[in-house]
């Protein structure tokens, strides 16, 4: 028990240092370059398409079953219309763009249980066993950083915002692997479910939201390019992982 403590609370300081690298990481380009947080906020939209693309879904078509994912899918999906019209209807959402950044933060937030559970149950006689999960799963939330921080600055939030939001994020992974070390969470179906749900969260709020609204708002080349230099970003980023491991 006190290993797992220990390992969750390793991990929940590891998720926030990276979050918190990412938004510094962030404000650093646009006070030096000057960029213009709509393009930023499109390029986070690439990043995120990355990680679907190039990592979450491969790693469901490989490991899980159809009907499982899909099913997971559609209820991530769903989640997700029904927050974005809640708080479309919100009478709180006083701030620009303000559902944009709170779906976001819940895709992120779910996205995080099956990675916290991944790595809780890779967790075995007191030290991870898989390294490139572990490496891929900490380098994840450096860009996953930046992309809060883009959607705070673009939602004119308050920057203690962007730290509550990766301070419940890194926790949220520190909880889920403590839990997946001390319970069983060996169901193929429990986990099939909790994959399609982060992919569904994600996707919804990846592919509408950000790359969607920003290229229906201002179609240009651009635009285009940031898109793609976000996908390119975070190529990079999973290359380097897989590299080194």
């Amino acid at each position: 028990m006190i290993e797992a403590i220990e390992a969750s609370l390793y991990i929940f300081i590891i998720i926030f240092l990276g979050t918190v690298f990412g938004g510094v990481a962030v404000t650093v380009i646009i006070k030096v370059f000057h960029k213009d947080t709509f393009y930023l906020n499109v390029f986070c939209g690439g990043i995120l398409a990355g990680i679907l693309g190039f990592d979450l879904i491969p790693e469901l078509m490989i490991h899980y079953r159809p009907v499982g994912i899909i099913a997971g899918i559609s209820l991530g999906i769903i989640f997700m219309l029904l927050m974005d019209r809640f708080l479309h209807n919100s009478s709180h959402a006083q701030n620009e763009h303000p559902e944009t950044m709170m779906l976001l933060f819940l895709a992120l937030l779910f996205h995080s249980i099956p990675s916290g559970i991944a790595l809780g149950i890779n967790f075995q006689g007191n030290h991870f066993q898989n390294a490139v999960l572990l490496g891929a799963i900490l380098i994840h939330h450096i860009p996953e950083g930046m992309v809060m921080m883009v959607s705070v600055i673009y939602s004119k939030m308050k920057l203690k915002t962007f730290f509550i939001l990766c301070l419940v994020l890194s926790l949220a992974v520190g909880v889920t692997t403590f839990l997946g070390i001390i319970l069983d969470f060996q169901s193929i179906k429990l986990r099939t479910m909790f994959m399609g749900i982060a992919v569904g969260t994600l996707g919804y709020v990846t592919f509408y939201e950000l790359l969607w609204k920003g290229l229906k708002k201002h179609l240009s080349l651009k635009i285009i390019f940031a898109a793609i230099l976000g996908l390119v970003f975070i190529r990079f980023l999973l290359s380097i992982t897989s590299y080194f491991h």
